[in-house]
């Protein structure tokens, strides 16, 4: 059995628990399925540190020092008509490269909205041309990290990100791909709790990331405060392409805490996308309610 299940929400909506509990039930059930972290360098599309340049980039960063130039020749990946250097896979690229190329990663460095989504879709794309013989479980790769590269940093209209998002659905369309969209309303409990629970740098990094380049500082987002602000107007982008996407979705509200029940709409969405035929509780399968966007607040 093969598909693609991709779980998405803003930060503690419990992506990962949910990711790797739907993981653990599959291969209770003797179903073969891998959990692919947020984070992981060697996920099969996404782009954890990695560098993305165009041929030019490439050419310049090579001519910069002739000695490394070799090692950034061997490391470079063709993707379409750019370039991709993985860095954990070549752990002996000299230590002045490596900080040079960092200037050029995927979601931190200096990459245009352009170069970024042409290069994730290719990289989508070729990973829907591939045989799967296991359920694969994405967590935050289609909708969050695209907000990051394209809104966050990028500052493109929801327009921008639609149809992205779209395409990269279109991409893997070969594996049957489904969503589930953990929806916990208004983002502040949950960010006031993650704050509480994660370390100090985290949370210095991700009010950094949000509110000094991009969509936060063009709206003069600032402090804790603004990076609550960005995540509501992420939700609110999130679930306007929500509404366009063609794929098989569940949007469970789980602003509420009723994990016991959300499971059970999990699993039988699950099982039902996945044809397993199992003896799920049909009544959890019911049509979540998917909540209307906020109104949108005006953008200074």
């Amino acid at each position: 059995m093969s598909a693609l299940v991709m779980v998405e929400g803003l930060p503690g909506s419990g992506k990962s628990t949910t990711s790797h509990a739907i993981a653990a039930w599959l291969a209770d059930q003797q179903v073969a399925a891998e959990h692919w972290a947020e984070g992981r360098t060697d996920h099969p599309v996404d782009f954890e540190q990695v560098a993305v340049l165009s041929r030019g980039e490439l050419l310049a960063i090579a001519a910069e020092s002739p000695q490394a130039s070799q090692a950034l020749l061997r490391a470079a990946e063709p993707l379409g008509d750019a370039w991709v250097v993985r860095e954990q896979q070549h752990e002996g690229l000299p230590p002045e490269l490596v900080e040079r190329l960092r200037l050029h990663d995927a979601y931190d460095g200096d990459v245009s909205a352009e170069l970024h989504s042409q290069v994730l879709t290719e990289s989508w794309r070729r990973f829907g041309a591939t045989t799967l013989d296991v359920v694969h479980i994405w967590e935050c790769v289609l909708l969050q990290n695209p907000v990051c590269a394209l809104v966050a940093r990028a500052d493109q209209p929801v327009d921008v990100l639609t149809r992205h998002v779209a395409g990269l659905v279109d991409a893997v369309r070969s594996h049957a791909p489904a969503l589930v969209y953990l929806d916990a309303g208004d983002p502040l409990p949950a960010l006031e709790r993650a704050a509480s629970e994660r370390p100090a740098e985290w949370l210095d990094f991700v009010v950094t990331y949000h509110t000094r380049q991009g969509l936060g500082l063009r709206c003069g987002l600032s402090g804790f405060e603004g990076y609550v602000e960005f995540m509501r107007r992420r939700r609110e982008m999130e679930l306007e392409v929500l509404d366009t996407l063609d794929l098989p979705m569940v949007v469970v509200p789980v602003g509420d805490g009723r994990w016991h029940e959300h499971e059970a709409v999990i699993r039988a969405f699950v099982a039902e996308h996945l044809g397993l035929g199992l003896n799920v509780d049909r009544g959890a399968r019911r049509a979540a309610q998917r909540p209307a966007a906020p109104e949108a607040q005006p953008v200074a």
